[in-house]
This record gives C-alpha cells, sequence and structure tokens, in this order.
C-alpha cells in the first residue's frame, strides 16, 4: 500500500492551526492534538424561480451567469428566452423559431440552440450574441441531438433524427461537418467537455441505458457507466469532472445526482426536486438546475444550485 508521502510527495504537515482549504491535504493540529483533513462535499440550496416554468428547454452558461430558451408546455412549443444573473431571471431576447428537446453550447453571451422539434426534428441552428437570436447554418442531418462545446466550436450529439441516433456533427464557427458516430446511438443523454474532449452519459436507447462514451476529438471510447440509468437529465463540468442530475429511468423522475473525476461516477447529494426534461448550466463544482417536468402534467419554475465546498475534518481512527 503506497504511504502518504509517496502520494502527496510530502510528509504529513505538523502544524499549530488548520491548513489553507486544499482537498485531500491532511495535517497534524498541535494546538487541538487532532489529526485532520480537508474533504470537500457538495449540497443544492434553491435559487431564484423561472419566469416561465416549461419542460425540454435548452440551457448553458455558468452558475452565476446563465440562459435558458424554448422548451414546452401543452399550449405547445416556445421562443421564451431568459437569463440568470446568479439569483434572479429576467426575460431577454426570444428564439426565431419555437422548438423543444433542442441542443445547446456555450456561454450566457455567446450560445447556440442546435436543431430540435417542432411538429417534426428540425436541423435550424440560431447563434445568440447577448442581445438576440440569429439563424445560421442549419445541421446537416434535421434531429433532437444534445449539444456540448462553445458558440464557435460544438458537437451536436446523437439524438431522434429520427430513431436513436449515434450521428454526430462538429460545428467549426461557419459550417457543420458530419465526424465519428457514437458506439450506441440514444436519444437524451447528458453531453459536455469540448470538441476535442467530450463526453456523453445516459440516455434513451429504446430504454434508459447507464452507457458513458468519451470523446477525443477523432472517436468515442466507452467508459464506466453511470450508477443510475437514466436520460432526459442535466449535466454540467467536463470530460475529466461531470456531474449528472434528475432524469427519468423506466418507472420515474428521479432526484439523483452521480459526480465524475474522470475514472468513475459516486452518487452525491439528491436535488430537493425531482424532475426530467430541465436545463443545465455550470461546472462539477457550480451547476444549475432549472425548471423542467415534475410529473406527467406539471412542469416546475425551481432552480436549483449545486456547490461544493471544503472544510476542514478530524479523522477517526475506529
Amino acid at each position: 500500500m503506497a504511504t502518504y508521502k509517496e502520494i502527496h510527495g510530502i510528509k504529513v504537515q505538523y502544524r499549530e492551526s488548520d491548513a489553507t482549504a486544499i482537498e485531500g491535504d491532511v495535517w497534524y493540529n498541535a494546538g487541538t492534538g487532532k489529526l485532520k483533513m480537508y474533504a470537500s462535499s457538495g449540497s443544492w440550496a434553491s435559487g431564484g424561480n423561472v419566469n416561465t416554468n416549461l419542460q425540454n428547454l435548452g440551457g448553458c452558461g455558468i452558475q452565476t451567469a446563465a440562459i435558458k430558451f424554448g422548451g414546452y408546455d401543452p399550449g405547445g412549443n416556445k421562443t421564451v428566452n431568459e437569463s440568470y444573473d446568479g439569483s434572479s431571471w429576467t426575460e431577454v431576447g426570444d428564439l426565431n423559431t419555437g422548438r423543444r428537446i433542442m441542443g445547446s453550447a456555450g456561454l450566457q453571451g455567446a450560445a447556440l440552440a442546435i436543431g430540435g422539434f417542432v411538429s417534426g426534428e428540425v436541423g435550424v441552428v440560431e447563434s445568440w450574441n447577448g442581445t438576440s437570436w440569429t439563424e445560421i447554418a442549419d445541421l446537416n442531418t434535421a434531429g433532437r441531438s444534445r449539444g456540448l462545446g462553445i458558440q464557435t466550436s460544438a458537437l451536436a450529439v446523437g439524438g431522434a433524427r429520427p430513431g436513436y441516433a449515434a450521428i454526430v456533427e462538429k460545428w467549426d464557427g461557419s459550417s457543420w461537418t458530419e465526424v465519428g458516430d457514437l458506439n450506441t446511438g440514444r436519444r437524451d443523454p447528458g453531453a459536455m467537455g469540448t470538441t476535442t474532449a467530450g463526453l456523453v452519459a445516459g440516455g434513451d436507447t429504446g430504454s434508459a441505458t447507464a452507457n458513458v462514451e468519451t470523446w477525443n476529438g477523432t472517436g468515442w471510447t466507452e467508459t464506466a457507466n453511470i450508477n443510475s440509468a437514466r436520460y432526459q437529465l442535466g449535466e454540467a463540468g467536463t470530460q475529466t469532472a461531470g456531474l449528472i442530475f434528475a432524469g427519468i429511468p423506466p418507472s420515474s423522475r428521479v432526484a439523483i445526482a452521480e459526480q465524475w473525476d474522470g475514472s468513475s461516477w459516486t452518487e452525491v447529494a439528491d436535488l430537493s426536486t425531482a424532475r426530467d426534461q430541465l436545463a443545465a448550466a455550470g461546472l462539477q463544482t457550480a451547476a444549475l438546475a432549472i425548471s423542467g417536468a415534475n410529473s406527467s402534467t406539471t412542469r416546475t419554475v425551481a432552480t436549483e444550485e449545486w456547490t461544493i465546498a471544503a472544510s476542514a475534518e478530524t479523522i477517526a481512527f475506529d
């Protein structure tokens, strides 16, 4: 078994007081006579409610600066777009084409709304500049894909085109090009990362799947499965530091969240409100779960904020 020094390159520290917060740091506090370490834990807290509660909506950005757009309620597809400042939502410029189940990529002031569903699958793509949406080049294959990346460099992954598609298209800022297919075609997975380092988790392959694949810019490789198979979920983060939450398995909506460290998935604190068909934004350490369906007939206005914080803990020896 490796020693602490072999892992960290130093011996356990001897200090008169607690150390600066560094995840995994271990020290002996001479003042209290305790062996201590910094451990991180995450929790969900209530954020500002959305003005228009929808399902199958798009979203992107960071926890303190996000947008959510499009979606659906019993009245039909919507063009509504709202911006989040870390505490409240404000309506801003609408999409040109009302639709649902679209992909999204980018940040609050520079985003893409990719494909989606109107009365059938569409290839419409719109670009957001912080003020208004502009239609740009369509996808090569219309569909309800998931998006990852930024406004000028994105992927449209899988989706219904129709069926359970493995198609992946890459956006270079001016046009879409088909690139390497997923190994497993799917609808409604979680997607995160960049056009050279992406990750797709879960999805609908005819039933909920736990399958996860990573993208290296050329091809897809299967990696460790999520613990709870699901689709229509929320996601945040990167290829090596991700978070997925909510969604629907075969029976009902869930509040389950899982954290990815680049090699394995670990269940963390649940959302307060189980939901699916939600929008999401942020990073593994600071994410948003936005609106979505909380039953077969109702949608929630709730935004929940995920935050990871480090705290000094005493090491106990049983």
